[in-house]
């Protein structure tokens, strides 16, 4: 049971991470069926906000609608709900996705001298060009042990793996 708590979390970080957290707040509200003006008072936004958003969750392919007709006025209402099997698709996309990012984020830490100032982080070849002088600051740049970004890349790395592994 903790580790659905867990995944559920995983899900609105992921959201909010690549969408927003208004994208997260519709997302929770859908754990049942509901049409769009429903859940714009529930939040107490302008249902043309919500109407976006919903727009948006269907264009990754996260929830799905049913259109029904109002025989009297021919109105249509759209009724919305979350698609569970591509939700866990989308979460594996964009855990994989953020796995080859950090992998090659290590590659280039292993693989190039970094030198940074106050304000920017550049590869040696850079700082050389720009004579070792922020052009932004006018810091000096100076050379980066980089074994501390690469530590906290091994722990987003690990973590994430971990999130894989419970998911099956």
């Amino acid at each position: 049971m903790g580790s659905k708590v867990d995944l559920d979390q995983v899900l609105i970080d992921v959201l909010d991470e690549s969408m927003s957290n208004d994208h997260v707040k519709i997302i929770k509200k859908l754990s049942e069926p509901k049409h769009d003006e429903d859940i714009a008072d529930e939040l107490g936004i302008k249902a043309t906000v919500v109407r976006t958003l919903l727009n948006d969750l269907h264009a990754k392919g996260l929830v799905e609608y049913e259109r029904i007709k109002n025989k009297k006025t021919g109105w249509y209402t759209y009724l919305w709900k979350k698609r569970e099997d591509k939700i866990d698709d989308y979460l594996e996309d964009y855990l994989q996705e953020s796995l080859k990012r950090l992998n090659s984020q290590i590659e280039s830490e292993r693989n190039t001298i970094f030198f940074e100032c106050s304000c920017s982080r550049v590869p040696m070849e850079r700082a050389m060009e720009l004579n070792f002088v922020c052009p932004k600051c006018n810091g000096e740049f100076k050379e980066v042990n980089s074994s501390k970004s690469t530590r906290q890349l091994n722990r987003e790395i690990a973590k994430i793996n971990k999130i894989l592994k419970k998911k099956k």
